[in-house]
């Protein structure tokens, strides 16, 4: 999937120089808030007692900081503007790491205490996307993201990561302008990614549900 937005970001930009335009090429920031809603389901014979039960919990990360780059195509005509945006830092899911420590009255493990610690953090996050002028400079943004998700936990038998992940991205901002030369936007963004399945080598499956929401400022320059 990964291949396929690449491809069509590339297209969409490359196929865009037969219209009237202007292509420009930027930096932005961006300081969001992570939610996350997250399942833990175990099998039978993976838990204390050899019975399977389920873990529900949020987490966050509030104040993240993060940049990216992007590349972006706007018409002369009505001007909308598609673009490519590439963020290549990473974040956490949960600004700390979350435990539990349980000790089983009965079973294998009787007695014996274990604490459990996991975490997550999203990388590679991509964004193919279109804004929309409603009123002066102000527009619109919508569009479609991809993501991986790296596990890091202790304790339990080994979750693996989820690549190539999908969701959506809309929000509303305002431009200084779309003449050439060195312009800035001011936005607000969301981001909803699809359900998040990962499994353990156990068979034990973690499905998180994953929103960001923040503010994000960005200087492009217009050719």
């Amino acid at each position: 999937m990964r291949k396929i937005l690449l491809g069509l970001a590339a297209s969409l930009l490359i196929s865009s120089s037969a219209f009237a335009g202007g292509f420009g090429v930027g930096v932005s920031g961006s300081l969001f808030n992570i939610d996350a809603d997250v399942t833990e389901t175990t099998t039978a014979g993976t838990v204390a007692g050899g019975s399977a039960n389920t873990n529900k919990g949020s987490v966050s990360h509030d104040g993240v900081i993060i940049g990216s780059l992007f590349a972006e195509y706007t018409f002369d005509a009505y001007p909308v503007t598609i673009g490519f945006d590439y963020t290549p830092g990473e974040a956490d899911v949960s600004k700390n790491f979350q435990s539990r420590t349980e000790t089983p009255a009965s079973g294998q493990n009787a007695a014996s205490s274990t604490t459990y610690k996991a975490n997550a953090s999203i990388e590679n996050l991509m964004a193919l996307y279109a804004e929309i002028p409603v009123y002066n400079n102000v527009y619109i943004k919508g569009g479609m993201t991809q993501v991986d998700v790296n596990t890091d936990d202790s304790g339990v038998a080994a979750y693996g990561n989820a690549t190539d992940e999908q969701g959506y991205i809309y929000g509303i901002g305002i431009t200084s302008g779309r003449d050439s030369g060195l312009n800035y936007k001011f936005a607000y963004e969301v981001i909803d990614f699809d359900t998040i399945n990962v499994k353990s080598s156990s068979g034990n499956n973690v499905a998180g549900d994953i929103d960001t929401a923040g503010v994000r400022v960005s200087v492009v320059y217009n050719f």
